[in-house]
């Protein structure tokens, strides 16, 4: 299907394989120069991002993982107050001289030896989860835009098992955790069994982060959210959001990097096959995909170069053949880095305005139903569909593969127009939510 498409020019876009061995050995031998050069040579416009990231590497001077342990749990002490909470968020700033790629491993180990064991304390037997691929946008897009990875599982699920993690809003108007139960979708208490069910009948689970006992306090949120600020604050003293400047101010402004937009989505505590995330940062890049190689992941990351972490169909360059998106793929063997624009995965460029997030969270859910009903067509379908698209192409067995990214996405693409169209998404998410309702009320009686 993807080849009879006849392709735009691609003109000079990043594509680079690189072996998966050849950058952990960027990552970890900090002095071999030679292999260092010939590495960031290969990687083109994301060479100063990670020089950068390299040079943060030989200059740390890390605390002991003790104390990288009593600062992560402080964040959910609920004695903890806001302004405490965000001190402790810049000494866990990656990059901030201190905390670097093996801090940062440490902490994803650290977090998942935490829900392992909050799990056992609940009978809850991990090992007993079913096959699955996750996606977790790490949230904090500096352009608002819809909620793409919550409607990108659900519209994905007729062709791929999906567990969408998620919680309540940090720097959003509402997170997914507050979407889904707007949609009547909530577990009163984590249930493997119950999960299994979901992924087996409908190809779609949701957990919120609360019910495997993350740090998600009132307290960590608001001092999150003043970090955000203080990011967005940076930016537009320098430029306005969209403006012709826009994404160089993005790539060129140091921010303050919060340290659970990296290792929370991350960590992949549900030891997925396959692993979907987004950074709405450049500097955020190198660590998680440090986090990939640390954990033998496999998936996909993107980001857009207009400071959303998701692939997006909008943009504040007009300019067809500029690529606004990047996409790393990491297979078992190989790690490959490629650009693309809207246009080279056969969508029309938007402006950022037509995917901004609504403030009401009602008028939200409605859009998403219109989206998944097949009603709507447009840029808001557009950014959903490029989204759930990814699912397909970083699950690596339902897209064949070919030699670029974006060739594969175009396939997906029709694939999930077509699931759409056919009003098999629609139909499946009605099935789960009534059988999850019905599932909720007898549990209620339970209690």
């Amino acid at each position: 299907m993807g080849s009879s498409i006849q392709l735009p020019a691609y003109g000079h876009r990043l594509q680079v394989r690189l072996q998966k061995g050849d950058l952990y050995r960027l990552f970890t031998s900090l002095e071999d120069a030679k292999h260092e050069e010939a590495i960031l040579r290969q990687l083109g416009p994301l060479r100063e991002t990670f020089a950068s990231f390299l040079g943060h590497e030989r200059e740390l001077d890390p605390p002991d993982n003790a104390a990288l342990a009593r600062y992560f749990d402080a964040c959910s002490d609920p004695e903890q107050g806001s302004q405490e909470l965000l001190e402790i968020l810049r000494l866990l700033s990656p990059g901030n001289g201190h905390i670097g790629r093996n801090q940062v491993n440490f902490l994803a180990d650290h977090l998942r030896t935490r829900v392992e064991h909050f799990l056992q304390s609940k009978q809850q037997d991990l090992s007993l989860l079913h096959t699955h691929d996750h996606v977790f946008g790490s949230g904090g897009d500096f352009c608002k835009t819809i909620h793409a990875s919550t409607a990108a599982a659900i519209v994905a699920a007729p062709l791929v098992k999906i567990c969408k993690t998620g919680t309540t809003n940090v720097t959003s108007y509402h997170g997914s955790a507050q979407a889904m139960e707007t949609f009547g979708y909530r577990h009163p208490h984590l249930s493997i069994p119950t999960l299994n069910q979901e992924l087996d009948s409908n190809g779609f689970t949701f957990i919120p982060l609360s019910a495997l006992n993350f740090p998600y306090s009132q307290a960590l949120k608001e001092a999150r959210e003043a970090l955000w600020h203080e990011a967005m604050k940076q930016l537009t003293q320098r430029c306005n959001v969209g403006d012709p400047n826009w994404q160089e101010t993005l790539r060129t402004t140091p921010l303050t990097l919060d340290i659970f937009k990296i290792v929370s989505p991350n960590a992949q505590v549900l030891r997925p096959a396959h692993h979907s995330t987004g950074v709405c940062s450049l500097a955020m890049l190198p660590y998680v995909l440090s986090l990939y190689l640390h954990l033998e992941s496999e998936g996909i990351i993107v980001h857009c170069y207009d400071g959303i972490d998701e692939l997006s169909n909008a943009s504040s360059v007009s300019d067809p053949q500029q690529p606004i998106n990047l996409l790393i793929q990491v297979t078992r063997d190989e790690v490959i880095f490629e650009e693309c624009s809207p246009e080279d995965i056969g969508l029309t460029r938007a402006q950022l305005a037509d995917i901004r997030e609504e403030v009401d969270l009602a008028a939200t859910q409605s859009d998403i139903w219109h989206i998944l009903s097949g009603e709507e067509q447009g840029p808001r379908r557009d950014f959903i569909v490029a989204n759930a698209a990814l699912l397909l192409v970083a699950n690596q067995g339902i897209i064949p593969p070919q030699d670029n990214l974006h060739i594969q996405l175009r396939e997906a693409i029709a694939r999930i127009n077509a699931v759409i169209d056919s009003h098999q998404v629609a139909d499946n998410f009605t099935q789960l939510l009534n059988a999850h309702q019905q599932q909720y009320t007898q549990q209620q009686k339970q209690l």
